[in-house]
């Protein structure tokens, strides 16, 4: 019965949009982060707390 109940609310949701604006509220969060980290990576090199080397091996794992 709750899994029934659960599908139906999600059914719901996916009609009315409302379902994607979360998805997508979700995944700008993320996006927000990743942008926040590499900010510090660049002011990190800039300050030259960090080496070109290190800076690159960081930035591709973001």
């Amino acid at each position: 019965m709750g899994l029934i109940l659960i599908l139906a609310i999600g059914f719901y949701l996916y009609k009315t949009g409302d379902l994607q604006r979360m998805i997508n509220n979700l995944n700008a969060n993320k996006d927000c982060q990743v942008d926040e980290a590499k900010k510090v990576l660049d002011i990190r090199l800039a300050k030259g707390e960090i080496t070109v080397e290190e800076y690159n091996k960081l930035k591709n794992i973001l």
